[in-house]
């Protein structure tokens, strides 16, 4: 028994070792999960339906109400400016759910990626209504955003005002204007048990009686309609002569203007219930009673826009915290990594313009992105794979960015979280700011001489960065002021690398100083007019101007210098990071005296794997000794044993 546990125990010491790598890989890839925010900006509190790539379909398609899906993206600085307002609206149309839903979908989560694709998602957010009973092959209309909730639910409106007018909505309360210059007409089909009709005259731009309908209508035992000012001859003979009015009609052609002294939806609302609560009317409703856009929220409020009216600006980053002013190499992986894997992709077809645009982005990355030695392969066998091509769909590119980084892995360190970039709280700071991180490396590499070839063209890095942001960035608001400041600012007008540098500088903080009035969604990391005088004392004059010449070597210093935490071999081997290629990673720091880590060794890949599998048989190795030695001593003892039995 004895030689039994030996031998399981040896087994599993052994078993468990070896266990380890596989272990401590698992961990890596769980680390992974930092990159994508935990929870979208929507949860079970909210009103907003919450939807994903499992559920979109089967709810959206053949459904016997409306969708209003808004399709985001969770590090959109926009998208979470204006989610409070998304929120808002779900709210206050929540009465309205037998009609329509309010939803959304997250599209930075890569699952939902195909979804996204899909249905065009070319920027974010977007809205999108989706038909009562869509079909499977229907695309969604997009809605416009408009400035607030309000111009959100009018839009809305418009929307299900044109289904009812095609045929469909049969079963929801009529918002369409009552045409007829005949108030018998209003009574056909109408149940007994319904005493007052009501109608709320308004000019033909209004959406008030729409809103108050729609808000009342499980309530039993009542109708109402709205009228326009337009059916002159219905105004005529019920004297109406003031718009909006609120009139309840009676079965015996009685009627009353009933007095409302605000023009409001709540009011008027209220007015009807008021009225109905006096003539003893019996206020039950078709479900639960629902007091539908919550009179206390959104048309009461004034402030409700101050998210959606404030400017936006292009790829919202900050260069704050004194703590972090390092480039660390994580950073400008996971910016790099988003981009081509997640970013590039959504675009359902790449052709044209947005062809040659993806192209002159791969080629200033080969040339100027600071990389591991299979990052450049990688990008010049995924350029490579493109050369030929003038259209390809964004599923297609994915798969080619897969196959590309399966031929000459490991591509990446596998350490997939942000650094410097790292929200403290919330998801919206790190791919944006990741971007302009790269971005900012890119112009600087030019500038310091990296890159193939004799062309030193200073505007290449900058219209590479043009094309991107107008083609692929997906915050269209963002993309929007970075093309319009890249207009103004004539990024196409830079006459030399060093401009260049510097003109990206420039166009940071402008975008730091348009976002620093803001109320931050990342508290922790304030948009500022950076250097600060902690990382660059002489970087300002006396009089708090910029000197330019020393922003400039800080600039060179901090892009050029590549912090390597939390980046450990044997995950990531560098070729190439702060110095020239022949050189190896030697990061360090002069004007701060410190030195970061460093790889000295001059390991490949195939000398681990000769490593581990050294290790795995010497492990196998010592199992077989184990075990052998151990049936070696049971053989004997048994021997001995049937010996002593002959004996007796």
């Amino acid at each position: 028994m004895r030689s039994y546990e030996f031998v399981v125990k040896t087994l599993f010491l052994c078993i468990f070792a070896i266990g380890g790598v596989k272990l401590a890989a698992i961990g890596e890839s769980d680390a992974y999960q930092s990159l994508a925010p935990a929870q979208g900006l929507y949860n079970s509190s909210d009103d907003v339906i919450v939807l994903n790539a499992n559920n979109f379909k089967t709810s959206v398609n053949a459904s016997a109400t409306g969708w209003l899906v808004e399709f985001y993206n969770s590090w959109c600085g926009f998208c979470h400016r204006f989610a409070p307002t998304w929120k808002e609206l779900a709210r206050d149309v929540s009465g309205w759910r037998d009609v329509v839903k309010v939803a959304a979908i997250d599209c930075a989560d890569d699952d939902n990626t195909p979804i996204c694709r899909e249905y065009e998602i070319m920027h974010y957010p977007m809205l999108k209504y989706f038909s009562v009973m869509a079909s499977p092959t229907s695309m969604g209309i997009e809605v416009e955003k408009g400035k607030d909730v309000y111009a959100i639910r009018h839009n809305l409106i418009d929307r299900l005002r044109k289904e009812q007018q095609d045929g469909r909505g049969s079963t929801w309360p009529n918002i369409v204007p009552y045409r007829s210059g005949d108030v018998k007409n209003l009574w056909r089909n109408v149940p007994e048990t319904v005493k007052h009709y009501f109608l709320v005259f308004e000019k033909p731009d209004s959406y008030l009686g729409a809103e108050v309908i729609l808000d009342l209508h499980k309530v039993e035992g009542v109708r109402i309609r709205s009228v326009t000012s337009d059916n002159e001859p219905l105004g005529l003979m019920i004297n109406v002569n003031k718009f909006p009015s609120l009139v309840v009609l009676g079965r015996g052609d009685s009627h009353k203007i009933l007095p409302v002294k605000t023009p409001a939806r709540e009011v008027f609302r209220g007015a009807i219930l008021d009225f109905l609560k006096t003539s003893g009317s019996n206020l039950t409703t078709s479900e639960e009673a629902s007091s539908p856009g919550s009179t206390s929220s959104t048309t009461s409020s004034p402030n409700l826009r101050p998210d959606s009216t404030r400017e936006q600006d292009p790829l919202e980053g900050s260069k704050s915290s004194p703590t972090e002013d390092d480039l660390f190499w994580l950073d400008l992986e996971m910016a790099l990594r988003y981009s081509l894997f997640h970013e590039v992709p959504m675009t359902k077809s790449i052709h044209g313009e947005k062809m040659q645009a993806l192209k002159n982005y791969l080629s200033v990355l080969i040339k100027y992105f600071p990389s591991n030695y299979n990052i450049l392969p990688f990008l010049d066998l995924l350029l490579e794979k493109l050369k030929d091509l003038e259209e390809v769909s964004g599923r297609e590119f994915s798969r080619m960015a897969r196959l590309a980084e399966e031929e000459v892995k490991p591509v990446f360190s596998g350490v997939k979280k942000w650094m410097a970039c790292v929200p403290v709280g919330g998801n919206s700071r790190g791919y944006p700011c990741g971007l302009w991180t790269m971005f900012h490396t890119l112009t600087v590499r030019l500038n310091d001489g990296f890159g193939k070839g004799p062309s030193r063209d200073p505007k290449e890095v900058l219209g590479a960065i043009h094309g991107y942001v107008k083609n692929f960035f997906g915050c269209a608001d963002c993309s929007r002021h970075f093309l319009e400041m890249a207009a103004r600012k004539g990024l196409f007008q830079v006459g030399n690398r060093t401009e260049g540098v510097l003109w990206l500088w420039r166009a940071h903080n402008e975008v730091n100083r348009r976002l620093s009035s803001e109320e931050s969604k990342d508290p922790g990391r304030m948009k500022v007019q950076y250097p600060l005088d902690i990382h660059c004392p002489r970087c300002r004059f006396d009089n708090r101007t910029w000197n330019e010449v020393e922003v400039l070597g800080y600039l060179k210093r901090k892009y050029s210098t590549i912090n390597m935490a939390e980046v450990e071999l044997p995950s990531l081997l560098l070729e190439d990071i702060s110095s020239p290629r022949q050189e190896r990673l030697v990061a360090v720091n002069e004007d701060k005296g410190v030195t970061r880590k460093k790889i000295g060794w001059d390991f490949t890949i195939f000398d681990i794997s000769i490593c581990v599998m050294l290790y795995i048989a010497s492990a196998a190795i010592l199992v077989l000794v184990c075990i052998k030695f151990a049936v070696k001593r049971t053989y004997k003892k048994k021997i001995h044993v049937h010996h002593l039995f002959g004996r007796v």
